[in-house]
């Protein structure tokens, strides 16, 4: 009963309390509002931005022939990544492996030339790292990015060439 009488004199004293300065609604008066008039203007609105634009002029492209033999993108440097190649006390075998899997391409090295001990570091594209092992082992060392596979081959005395009929 207590907590009956104690809970409806807190809602009472609530109700009184909430209730005192609170004026009630009065929508805006016709005085009190601001009227703006309509936008005109006595000119051409100013330009934002030039409608021009600069732009090359069309040039004639150079005739293509057949007897050229390569085209513009061919004679285009290939962009290849920079890789960092560091082994220590690796296999030729293995070496080939890390250096086939930078560019994510197969490797074959030659059985003879696969349980050979190498060891460097350094710094450059795959053909470039390619180049070095070659010259450091006295080996051969193909790069092939059309079958994507690079392959460490014994180097011969006369490299074999082809002869053209010319």
């Amino acid at each position: 009963m207590n907590s009956r009488i104690l809970t409806l004199a807190l809602i009472t004293v609530c109700a009184i309390g909430c209730g005192k300065g609170v004026k009630p609604y009065e929508p805006d008066s016709k005085a009190s509002r601001t009227i703006f008039m309509p936008s005109y203007q006595t000119s051409a609105p100013e330009k934002v931005y030039a409608r021009t634009r600069w732009v090359q002029l069309p040039e004639v492209l150079p005739a293509r022939s057949q007897d050229d033999g390569r085209f513009s993108y061919e004679r285009s440097p290939d962009l290849r990544p920079v890789y960092q190649l560091t082994v220590k006390n690796a296999t030729l075998e293995e070496t080939a492996k890390i250096l086939a899997s930078m560019a994510r391409y197969s490797s074959y090295t030659t059985p003879s030339l696969a349980t050979r001990k190498v060891s460097f570091k350094n710094l450059g594209t795959i053909d470039e790292l390619a180049r070095i092992i070659e010259e450091k082992e006295h080996i051969k060392v193909v790069v092939d990015h059309d079958t994507k596979e690079v392959r460490f081959l014994v180097r011969t005395t006369a490299e074999p060439t082809l002869y053209s009929s010319e």
